[in-house]
């Protein structure tokens, strides 16, 4: 244990930001997340959008916690707030909390839809998840948020191949979990979820020793330094492809600029065949995120599936550059590509 200022934290936590709030360091977002759900003394379900990265519900089922996916908003491309609160004041238990994550590091407003849980359930607990958005060191929670997450893993907007923080409510009890780790576990369970979306079939959770409690090896100091002069170098980065995408992709394929930091967006009506020719040309882009409602859970999310279904992202970080960026662009605009019209009306 280390003592900080005035609150005590664990060995992997780190630091006091205001009186009301903490940074608390791991391996990861998702040990962040483990460990705050392992606290929560509510029994009900967790809300998770269908558009959520799997490795959350694999959080959920490690920590024990149910959850219920919920639809986006075509507008946002978040958890609809009306469906939200349906769920909320549906007879028999209520939720126990909502993971609400910024689809495509998008930032806008959530302060309504957060004050009318907290309404209707005061011990509600709200995870605000910020893991696609730039990793921010100065925040602090706004009203009814318990906690922020925050990832610098793999492909994430500052990529160090490691890490995740956590903002969290100095009243939200957080004890760090020491559990045994094994890559192979990791990577075998990455290849099953992956194997049934690809598959569109059930997925059935098996519990191994897949998840990274280990004390991170750097302190808290060198890591935010390292994670600022990331996010430095890849926003100056982003800035000048995004500047590329938006000049040389047709303006109507093109979603709000709100969702374009993480990625560049664009919407197609053939998008698997898009994606074949971008393979042809020894270019890459992706398809993030599909629906997970009934393959890891029940439900049906008809927007999740509909935004799957047309979007591509293209890359603007570490993984490309501008040449690629030009050669992409040159191959859209041969493709002659249709489009499927707004979502955001």
């Amino acid at each position: 244990m280390i003592l900080l200022g005035s609150t005590t934290l664990n060995s992997s936590a780190s630091t006091i930001i205001e009186p009301s709030a903490r940074f608390i360091f791991e391996q990861r977002a998702a040990t962040v997340l483990f460990n705050i759900l392992n606290t929560c003394p509510e029994n009900g379900p967790f809300l998770l959008p269908a558009n959520i990265c799997p490795i959350v519900p694999m959080v959920l089922h490690k920590a024990k916690r149910l959850f219920e996916f919920i639809d986006i908003s075509p507008k946002t491309l978040c958890m609809d707030d009306d469906a939200i609160i349906q769920r909320w004041l549906k007879p028999g238990r209520r939720p126990a909390g909502i993971i609400y994550v910024r689809s495509y590091g998008a930032i806008f407003d959530t302060t309504a839809i957060f004050a009318k849980i907290k309404s209707l359930s005061p011990h509600a607990l709200i995870i605000d998840d910020r893991c696609l958005c730039p990793p921010d060191f100065s925040c602090s929670l706004a009203p009814n948020i318990d906690a922020l997450l925050y990832s610098t893993g793999y492909a994430k907007y500052a990529d160090l191949g490691f890490g995740g923080f956590g903002v969290i409510n100095v009243s939200l009890p957080y004890i760090s979990s020491e559990l045994p780790f094994c890559a192979v576990d990791l990577q075998e369970l990455v290849k099953s979820y992956k194997q049934c979306l690809l598959a569109r079939k059930r997925f059935s959770y098996k519990e191994s020793d897949w998840l990274d409690t280990t004390t991170p090896n750097m302190s808290w100091e060198h890591y935010q330094s390292l994670a600022e002069q990331e996010c430095r170098r890849v926003s100056s980065m982003k800035c000048l492809m995004n500047s590329i995408y938006a000049a040389r992709v047709a303006r109507e394929a093109q979603i709000p600029e709100v969702f374009q930091f993480w990625r560049f967006n664009i919407l197609v009506d053939n998008s698997i065949d898009v994606l074949e020719a971008i393979k042809e040309e020894n270019l890459f882009a992706s398809s993030h995120y599909e629906s997970l409602a009934g393959l890891f859970g029940p439900g049906h999310a008809p927007n999740a599936e509909k935004i799957h279904r047309h979007i591509i992202n293209l890359f603007n970080d570490r993984y490309f550059d501008v040449e690629k960026a030009i050669k992409m662009t040159d191959l859209l605009g041969r493709l002659k590509l249709s489009h499927p019209g707004s979502f955001f009306k």
